[in-house]
């Protein structure tokens, strides 16, 4: 009897703490790991949502740039996080899986509760305006005719350029050598000044070089055209499996209240659902909403491809 009543009175108190923690919530600002230096595309993604959702969640959204290692260090902050609802984290693909697939995580897909994907930016080939390719085929004829002679500027390995330029080779037959750059911007420099043959980017980077008839686009990595390029075919269309894209979203630490993840959440679908917030948005990301479900079932699935790319070609 007296057992049953200590049972009760905890269950009582917990009850009651809960609905404590959901009347107060949120009593204070939230950080934002952002695990990206400042300035860069995860942080321009994390700031602009900071930007609005202080005026649906009820209090600022401060931001912690814990950059390194490919984002290593900031995803493994954010998955040691105290889960009390008031840290959460940008993540961004491959990068997350890869590391995991590399067995160098020190976190896993479990460790984190999923929020929202607000970013996927998909992956191009784009070469020089001053290049005499002017289609996929071009590419491969030239590799025939001069075989092992082609370079293309990536990432570098475990990165999703690496990961494009593998499909590439694989599914056209070519033997494009893999020249990594040390980012977007030193990428784009090799590309435009014509020390590599091609570029596998992302459409974000190049997007207004197209426009200023700097660059080409040959083909981009989706499964449909892209609305900001209709011209521009889909490897898809030209008879080649190639996707690739880096995705960027939002996550807390597993563990969190239900009180504070249905808040947060809420947060987030009033957030994309703002005209002021999309038309801010399309000027500086390329949106791909995806719910926590949908979320964690694209982060499951390609946790398996960065898997078996990591078995065929360790990074």
């Amino acid at each position: 009897m007296k057992k049953a009543l200590l049972a009760v009175l905890a269950l009582s108190f917990l009850l009651a703490g809960a609905a404590a923690f959901a009347a107060d919530y949120p009593s204070k600002p939230v950080t934002i790991i952002v695990a990206s230096n400042a300035g860069g595309g995860t942080d321009t993604m994390a700031r602009l949502f900071a930007k609005f959702a202080e005026k649906y969640f009820g209090q600022p959204m401060v931001i912690n740039n814990i950059d390194g290692a490919g984002g290593q260090r900031g995803f493994e902050a954010l998955a040691r996080a105290k889960a009390d609802g008031y840290t959460i984290g940008t993540l961004y693909t491959p990068h997350l899986t890869a590391h995991m697939s590399a067995k160098r995580a020190k976190y896993t897909l479990d460790d984190f509760t999923m929020l929202y994907n607000l970013v996927t930016d998909p992956g191009v080939l784009v070469v020089p305006a001053s290049s005499p390719f002017n289609s996929i085929q071009d590419i491969i004829d030239a590799e025939k005719a001069a075989p092992g002679t082609l370079t293309g500027s990536t990432s570098g390995p475990g990165g999703d350029d690496a990961f494009a330029l593998a499909q590439f080779n694989e599914a056209a037959g070519t033997t494009v050598k893999s020249i990594p750059s040390t980012g977007s911007s030193n990428a784009k420099a090799t590309v435009m000044g014509g020390h590599v043959s091609m570029g596998f980017m992302n459409l974000s980077q190049v997007e207004s070089n197209m426009k200023a008839g700097e660059v080409r686009i040959l083909a981009i990595m989706t499964k449909k055209r892209h609305p900001n390029v209709p011209d521009v075919p889909t490897f898809t269309e030209l008879g080649y499996k190639v996707f690739s894209d880096s995705s960027r979203g939002f996550a807390a630490p597993a563990g969190i209240p239900e009180e504070a993840h249905k808040k947060l959440v809420d947060t987030f679908e009033k957030v994309v659902a703002d005209p002021e917030f999309q038309a801010a948005a399309k000027e500086q990301l390329q949106l791909n909403i995806m719910n926590p479900e949908e979320y964690k079932a694209y982060l499951e699935e390609l946790l398996e491809v960065t898997n078996k790319a990591y078995e065929k070609d360790p990074w």
